[in-house]
């Protein structure tokens, strides 16, 4: 993957974004103990959703299990949210951090309804900070960084790999939770954690390196004004065969792309119908023909 062409955005005033999120889930945390059935009306189960519940793909992602879940998530919003939102801007920098937690929340859910992995209530910030944390690996593919393994062991990795192993751990984590659950007891929304990583690789290809949010047209329409561009004209009788069809003896063909009639128009201003070969008088007289 190439580096993206992505440039960093003027800060702006006032609170960051990511310092808002943090106040909405210590806000929330707080709610969870002070406020009767608020934790269990807004948590995130699987068949609450398929009854139409759909308002707990977002509400459960301000909602934690204790208060390690929080420091934790609330650590990562600040350490990774500052540079996304210095890089975005505080709008897209808040679409990824909930786009990225539906994506987990959903997945979650889809593993639950085919009991891949059984789920209760889900709850916690973890899939948006898995999507922060890929859109970070995305726009600095290659940047060497350091984390702190088991958060003692410093460890020096360059971003892409870091994403690399986080799918490949959440990968098994999902293949294993089963076995996990019956052993333990522990129960960790690694599918959460997975549609995150998803939903932050997906948000940054299409609206930022694809250019909807940064002021360009959409990735999609430019591959299809490419494809257009490169319409070809086919005449007969050129030099140059094509190879598909020398071996089977039939009439040589040149095709010329578009751009070369552009060049040959550009001959003809500067120097004139006379200067032109006759293989460009061909191609010019069957290009105004199609």
């Amino acid at each position: 993957m190439r580096e993206p062409d992505w440039q960093p955005e003027t800060a702006h005033g006032g609170t960051p974004m990511w310092g808002w999120l943090i106040i909405a889930n210590v806000f929330c945390f707080i709610l969870q103990y002070t406020v009767k059935g608020f934790y269990s009306h807004l948590a995130l189960y699987p068949e609450l959703l398929k009854q139409g519940h759909v308002y707990q793909l977002l509400t459960f992602q301000f909602l934690h299990g204790d208060l390690f879940h929080i420091i934790i998530n609330c650590l990562m919003i600040w350490m990774i949210g500052k540079p996304i939102e210095e890089a975005l801007g505080k709008r897209r920098m808040l679409s990824l951090y909930l786009i990225s937690g539906i994506a987990g929340g959903v997945i979650q859910c889809a593993l639950a309804w085919t009991d891949i992995n059984p789920t209760g209530g889900v709850v916690g910030a973890s899939a948006g900070v898995f999507g922060l944390i890929a859109a970070f690996a995305v726009l600095q593919w290659n940047r060497e960084m350091t984390i702190l393994l088991m958060f003692i062991i410093p460890v020096r990795i360059r971003a892409k790999y870091l994403l690399i192993a986080l799918a490949v751990i959440g990968f098994l984590g999902v293949l294993t939770q089963r076995q996990v659950i019956e052993s333990s007891g522990a129960l960790v929304a690694h599918g959460a954690h997975l549609g995150g990583l998803l939903g932050g690789v997906l948000f940054i290809l299409a609206f930022v390196q694809g250019g909807t949010w940064a002021g360009a047209e959409p990735w999609w329409q430019r591959i299809s004004e490419r494809w257009n561009e490169r319409k070809v004209v086919t005449i007969d009788g050129g030099a140059r065969a094509d190879p598909r069809d020398s071996s089977r003896g039939k009439t040589r063909k040149v095709k010329f792309v578009e751009e070369n009639i552009d060049s040959i128009l550009d001959k003809i201003s500067e120097k004139g119908m006379d200067s032109l070969t006759d293989k460009e008088r061909a191609a010019l007289d069957k290009a105004a023909n199609k």
